[in-house]
């Protein structure tokens, strides 16, 4: 099949990308929800990993804890 065959048969509707874009639009999906699950877990992890800090007394002055006053 040369070059100008292959337009031809795109053009006329013989040659169908449908397979195509639906694979990608899989892929797409997917590495969507892949990484909004990876998000969701780093949040998780953020989360246990912050209750778990020893919180620090460097910064608390009778400054910071009563400047709404």
């Amino acid at each position: 099949m040369n070059i100008q065959e292959l337009i031809q048969r795109r053009f006329t509707g013989e040659l169908n990308n449908e397979a195509e874009y639906i694979e990608l639009l899989v892929q797409v999906f997917a590495v969507l929800i892949l990484g909004l699950v990876l998000w969701r877990m780093m949040i998780i992890f953020h989360r246990k990993k912050k209750a778990t800090r020893k919180p620090s007394s460097y910064f608390e002055s009778t400054y910071s804890k009563n400047w709404r006053k």
